[in-house]
């Protein structure tokens, strides 16, 4: 029998300074959310999925805006990134970093990424193993800009997904629109992003298989 993954999720420091970025401070964030005072603090900070969902909630309620997830996903530095995150970027291409990000995100989030490829498309979706309720908008948004900016920012193109499901009920933003240049589909069965197959075949530039060979083993241990 396959064992499920802890009900835990790794909150990272980029996550708090992506929050300050945002013209939030992080106490205020935890206050709205209920969680530890003193969180934010720690470099090692966990909380199981329910907790994570309410961080991204408080987030959006906090901005007030709808869009705040795409704004913190483009400004993002990936310097700051986890390990297992940033070694994504220096992936042989868009492919290859979609399963390694895949592969290692177990390490931070009860959580899976799958990619099916069918009649030249490529769907990418999420899978909350502990979730108890639907993802927050916010959350989906920052998940699907994600991807979206390791293609764009690994090929160095600006790649333009076929179409987004979206399983909120809309409407969409003059942000969305533009951040994502494709049909928006609202009240989907789930969030999927779907993307050219064609695309996954991209080189990325700042490939680095000497760094890969040390990052990859000490991601695994």
């Amino acid at each position: 029998m396959t064992r499920l993954p802890i009900d835990r999720c790794k909150v990272p420091q980029a996550f708090w300074r992506a929050v300050e970025r945002a013209g939030i401070s992080p106490a205020a964030l935890l206050r709205q959310a209920r969680l530890p005072a003193t969180l934010h603090i720690s470099e090692d900070a966990w909380v199981n999925t329910a907790q994570y969902f309410d961080l991204w909630q408080a987030l959006e309620e906090l901005s007030g805006d709808p869009a705040i997830g795409l704004h913190i996903n483009v400004a993002a530095d990936t310097t700051v990134h986890p390990p297992a995150t940033m070694s994504a970027f220096f992936a042989k291409d868009f492919r290859d970093g979609l399963n390694r990000l895949a592969r290692f995100k177990r390490l931070c989030t009860p959580e899976e990424l799958h990619v099916i490829e069918r009649d030249g498309e490529a769907f990418v979706s999420f899978a909350w193993i502990h979730a108890v309720g639907p993802e927050p908008d916010v959350a989906v948004d920052v998940t699907f800009a994600a991807i979206l900016e390791l293609g764009r920012r690994g090929t160095g193109r600006h790649i333009v997904p076929l179409r987004v499901e979206m399983t909120r009920a809309g409407p969409t933003t003059r942000e969305h629109k533009g951040y994502f240049g494709a049909p928006i589909t609202f009240g989907a069965p789930k969030n999927q992003l779907v993307l050219r197959a064609d695309d996954l075949d991209r080189p990325f530039a700042g490939h680095n298989p000497e760094l890969l060979a040390i990052l990859t083993p000490a991601l695994l241990a």
